[in-house]
C-alpha cells in the first residue's frame, strides 16, 4: 500500500531526518530506534517522505550537527554522499564539489529557510558563510542534481538549504562555549520564548574568533538571528526572520612546491603584500517573511525579502593582488500555490521576482611587478573596473503530479526564467586599458530560458521506491563574467552565454528496520559550459566550452548494527570530462576527484546513558591538476594529485537535562596532506590541509 502524506502540517518544521543522520535512528537518551523515517522540505517547501520524491535529497539532522559541533559547514555536509565542501585556508570560505569538480562557479543554489542567500547575477562561491550556521541551525539539506521547477539559475548541480531552529514549545535559554587550537573560541547564546498562545520569538547570536593555523589566516565573525512566529489562525501562519553577520578575515594564498615542502604554515604572500595586510570584510543582513496558508486541498506561500551584503577583499589568487569592493542590494518575492485535485492529482504554480543592484570596484593597491609567465608591472591606483549593474528577473513555473497507478506517480513541470542586466560603467574610458583587460561601454543584456522537468516514481513497497528523473537547468553568466573582460574577448558582443544542462538520473531508496540504503546513477550533459581558460600572457578569462559531461554513481547506507553501534557510509564515484572543447576535448576536468567517501562509525554505550562517540574517515580520490591533463617534462609524470585520507574523532556527553559536553579531534593522525592541488600560471599551486586540531566545549540550557 502506498503511503500518502498530503495534506501535511507545515506548522511543524523539519522533525524527521535523513538516513545519514544519527537523529533519525536515536531517541533523546541515545538509544536506537528500530523504525526509520526520512523527511525533507527543500524539494517542495512542504514536508515530504523521501520515497515519495523522484530525486536524490539528503539531510543532516540537529542531533548530527550537535555531534559534529563544526566550526564550518563542511564538517557536517561532507557526510552526504557526493558532497565535498572544501574549507579554504582554515577560514570561513569554501569551494563546493557536488556532481562537479571542485570549483568556484555558480552551479549551486544556496538557501536559508528556502530563501536564496545571494543573487545569481552576483554569485559568490562563499555564500554559505552568510547563513546562520554559527548561531541558529536546526537542519541542513542537499538536493543533488538540477532542482525542481521551484528553482532557477544556479540549481544545476545541487541546492543546499540551511534550515533554522523554530521557536520552542516552552521557554528555553541555551549558551555554548567552545575552545580550540590556534586561539579558536566561540560563544553562542539563544533564547526562545512563547510570547502568547499564538506567537513566539527565538533570538540567537554567536561570536567566533580564530588565529588560524597558517600565517595571516585569522578571522573574527559576529552573527545574529531573530525568528518570530505568528499563528494567525488554525491554518495560517507568518514567520518573520532577520539575519545579520559581520566577518573580518585575514587572507592567504596558495603555496608552491618549495613552500609546502618547507613551511606549510606560510601565508604564500610576499613581504610586500603582507605589509598591506590583505583582509576580507563582508557584512550581510536579510529580512524576510514567509506567509503560509494550508487548507484541506490547497496550500499558499508568499515570501517577500530584502537582502544586503558587502564583500571587500584582496584577490590573493591573482599575481598582482588587486583590491575588490562590492555592495549588492536585493528586493525579492517568492510566490507559490499548491492544489490537490480529485484522484490525488497535485498542481503547483508559482512565480519568483528579483531586483538587484550591485556596485563593483577593483583597483591596484600598491606598485607591483609580477615575474615569470605573463610578467607585468602594475601601478598603485590603477582601476580595472568600476561599475553598477542592475539585474531584474521574472520566473513563472508550473508542476503537476498525477498517479499513473496505485504505486506509480508521474511529475512533469517547467520553469521559464527571464533576466535583464543594465550595465553602467563609471570608468569613463573604453577599450584596452592594459594588463589584458578591456573596459566596455554602458549596455543592456537579457537572457531567457525554459527548463522542462519530468520524473516517474515507482513505489516497490511501502518502504522502498525507485525513480527516473530528467531535469533541464541553466546557469546565468554573472555580471562579472559579462562585463569584466579580457582583450581576448574584445570582439565579442556577449563573451559568455548562459550555460544549459540536461540531467538524467535513476535512483533507488529503501528504508528497512535496521538498514537504509540509497543509490543514484546520474548523467549530466552541459552545453556551452562556462569554464576558465588562459591566454598567451597567462591571464585567466571565461569562455563557453562546447560540451562538458558529468556522470557518476552515489551510494549511501546506514546500518543499525545493534543498540550501541551504527555505521553510515557515503560514497560517490564520478567522471567529469570535456566532450567538444576547442582545446581539451576528451580530457578530464581538473580538480575532479575520482571518488569521495565518508564513513562514520558511532558508539552509544548503554552503560553510560547520554554518551555518544564517533570515528570518521574522509577520503578523497585522485584527480588531474589541470584541464590539459599535462605531463611534467622534468619528471615525465602526469600532473595529478593522489588525494588524501583523514580521520576525525568526536564525542558528546549529555550529563543531565541542562548540561552537555563535547569534544573532537580533526586529523587525528596529524597527516600531512594538501586539501587542494592544481597547476596554473606554469607552477603547482597547493592549499595545505590543517594539522591535528582539537576542540572542546560545553552547552548549558535552562
Amino acid at each position: 500500500m502506498k503511503l500518502k502524506i498530503f495534506p501535511l502540517t507545515l506548522f511543524t518544521l523539519i522533525i524527521a531526518n535523513s538516513c545519514y543522520s544519527l537523529a533519525s535512528e536515536t531517541l533523546p537518551d541515545g538509544s536506537a530506534k528500530s523504525d526509520v523515517e526520512r523527511m525533507t522540505i527543500t524539494a517542495t517547501r512542504k514536508e515530504a517522505l523521501d520515497t515519495d520524491l523522484a530525486m536524490s535529497v539528503h539531510g543532516v539532522s540537529k542531533e548530527e550537527l550537535q555531534m559534529d559541533n563544526g566550526q564550518h559547514v563542511a564538517e557536517s555536509l561532507n557526510s552526504i554522499s557526493g558532497v565535498l565542501i572544501d574549507q579554504l585556508s582554515g577560514g570561513q570560505g569554501h569551494k563546493t564539489s557536488i556532481r562537479m569538480p571542485m570549483n568556484t562557479s555558480g552551479y549551486y543554489l544556496f538557501l536559508q529557510d528556502n530563501v536564496p542567500l545571494q543573487s545569481a547575477a552576483f554569485f559568490n562561491h562563499n555564500a554559505l558563510w552568510w547563513s546562520s550556521f554559527n548561531s541558529n541551525v536546526g537542519r541542513m539539506e542537499v538536493l543533488k542534481g538540477a532542482g525542481t521547477a521551484l528553482y532557477g539559475s544556479g540549481a544545476v548541480a545541487a541546492t543546499v538549504n540551511i534550515l533554522t531552529e523554530p521557536v520552542a514549545k516552552q521557554t528555553e535559554t541555551a549558551m555554548e562555549v567552545m575552545f580550540g587550537a590556534e586561539q579558536y573560541g566561540k560563544v553562542q547564546i539563544s533564547h526562545s520564548n512563547k510570547l502568547s498562545a499564538k506567537q513566539g520569538l527565538r533570538t540567537s547570536a554567536s561570536y567566533v574568533t580564530n588565529d588560524g593555523w597558517r600565517d595571516h589566516t585569522g578571522s573574527q565573525r559576529a552573527e545574529i538571528n531573530l525568528r518570530h512566529e505568528y499563528e494567525i489562525s488554525a491554518n495560517e501562519r507568518l514567520v518573520t526572520a532577520f539575519v545579520a553577520s559581520d566577518l573580518e578575515q585575514e587572507m592567504a594564498a596558495s603555496l608552491n612546491d618549495e613552500q609546502i615542502e618547507n613551511d606549510r604554515t606560510n601565508s604564500g604572500l610576499s613581504d610586500e603584500v603582507l605589509a598591506s595586510d590583505p583582509l576580507r570584510k563582508t557584512q550581510y543582513f536579510r529580512l524576510s517573511s514567509q506567509w503560509d496558508q494550508i487548507n484541506t486541498d490547497s496550500y499558499y506561500s508568499l515570501i517577500p525579502y530584502f537582502r544586503h551584503r558587502t564583500n571587500d577583499y584582496t584577490a590573493t589568487w591573482n599575481k598582482n593582488m588587486p583590491r575588490v569592493q562590492s555592495t549588492v542590494n536585493t528586493l525579492g518575492l517568492l510566490a507559490m500555490s499548491n492544489f490537490v485535485h480529485a484522484e490525488d492529482h497535485e498542481t503547483t504554480v508559482g512565480i519568483d521576482f528579483e531586483y538587484t543592484e550591485g556596485d563593483q570596484l577593483s583597483y591596484q593597491p600598491l606598485d607591483f611587478t609580477t615575474t615569470g609567465w605573463g610578467a607585468d608591472t602594475y601601478i598603485a591606483g590603477e582601476k580595472f573596473y568600476d561599475d553598477t549593474t542592475s539585474y531584474t528577473s521574472v520566473s513563472p513555473y508550473l508542476q503537476h503530479k498525477r498517479p499513473l497507478s496505485e504505486n506509480i506517480d508521474l511529475t512533469v513541470g517547467f520553469r521559464y526564467d527571464y533576466a535583464q542586466y543594465e550595465f553602467t560603467n563609471h570608468l569613463g574610458i573604453y577599450g584596452d586599458i592594459g594588463h589584458g583587460k578591456i573596459s566596455v561601454a554602458d549596455r543592456e543584456d537579457d537572457f531567457s530560458h525554459l527548463s522542462p522537468k519530468a520524473s516517474i516514481n515507482y513505489h516497490l513497497s511501502e518502504n522502498t521506491s525507485t525513480y527516473f528523473r530528467y531535469a533541464n537547468s541553466f546557469r546565468l553568466p554573472t555580471a562579472g563574467s559579462l562585463y569584466h573582460l579580457t582583450t581576448k574577448d574584445s570582439n565579442v558582443a556577449k563573451p559568455v552565454d548562459p550555460e544549459t544542462s540536461d540531467t538524467y538520473e535513476v535512483g533507488y531508496k529503501g528504508n528497512f528496520e535496521k538498514i537504509t540504503f540509497d543509490a543514484a546513477l546520474y548523467f549530466m550533459d552541459v552545453d556551452d559550459g562556462i569554464v576558465h581558460a588562459y591566454n598567451e600572457q597567462g591571464q585567466r578569462y571565461l569562455t563557453n566550452a562546447s560540451r562538458v559531461l558529468h556522470k557518476g554513481i552515489e551510494l549511501s547506507t546506514l546500518w543499525l548494527i545493534n543498540e550501541e553501534i551504527n555505521l553510515s557510509v557515503a560514497y560517490s564515484k564520478s567522471k567529469h570530462e570535456f566532450d567538444k572543447h576547442e582545446e581539451y576535448s576528451g580530457n578530464e576536468m581538473r580538480m575532479a576527484p575520482d571518488y569521495i567517501a565518508n564513513v562514520r562509525l558511532r558508539y552509544l554505550p548503554t552503560y553510560l546513558e547520554g554518551f555518544s562517540s564517533q570515528i570518521e574517515l574522509q577520503s578523497i580520490g585522485e584527480y588531474w591538476m589541470d584541464d590539459a591533463n599535462s605531463v611534467d617534462p622534468e619528471t615525465g609524470l602526469e600532473r595529478t594529485y593522489n588525494g588524501y585520507n583523514v580521520v576525525n574523532v568526536k564525542a558528546r556527553y549529555q550529563f543531565n537535562q541542562q548540561v552537555s559536553f563535547h569534544a573532537r579531534i580533526l586529523n587525528l593522525t596529524d597527516k600531512v596532506y594538501a586539501q587542494e592541488g592544481e597547476y596554473r600560471y606554469g607552477r603547482n599551486s597547493w592549499s595545505p590541509g590543517a594539522p591535528r586540531t582539537a576542540y572542546i566545549g560545553m552547552n548549558y540550557q535552562w
